[in-house]
């Protein structure tokens, strides 16, 4: 009984360290993939801000629209493509938190306080 019970806790705390690794792996590999997002998307703004400079001094001397929707669209894309990048940042943050590690040992809380709460019924009782 006592060895079953030692094991149980063994074989749940193997399966704990095994799932914090792989969450910690994951979440190593999601902090780099910010860093380098970040990276591009600070990229992308300060050439969105150099567009955006570009795009005032046509828009000043441009007679005709041609040149500045050409220049508006391309600031438009750059816009968008920092925003995937954002949109990428807020997804790979989700996993600095460890979701699964939190799920699995809140689950484990409850069925504890659950199975200590129900005591074993005799033959008798039914």
């Amino acid at each position: 009984m006592l060895g079953e019970f030692i094991q149980q806790i063994r074989t749940q705390f193997r399966q704990q360290l095994q799932l914090l690794t792989l969450e910690t792996q994951r979440a190593a590999e999601s902090l780099v993939a910010m860093c380098i997002l970040g990276f591009f998307a600070a990229l992308l703004l300060l050439s969105t801000w150099v567009l955006s400079l570009q795009l005032l001094w046509l828009g000043l001397q441009a007679i005709g629209l041609l040149p500045w929707q050409g220049l508006l669209l391309l600031w438009l894309l750059q816009l968008l493509a920092m925003l995937v990048c954002v949109r990428l940042i807020r997804y790979h943050s989700r996993f600095l938190r460890f979701p699964a590690t939190i799920e699995s040992l809140s689950v484990t809380e409850v069925e504890t306080a659950t199975s200590s709460s129900q005591e074993p019924r005799s033959s008798n009782d039914v």
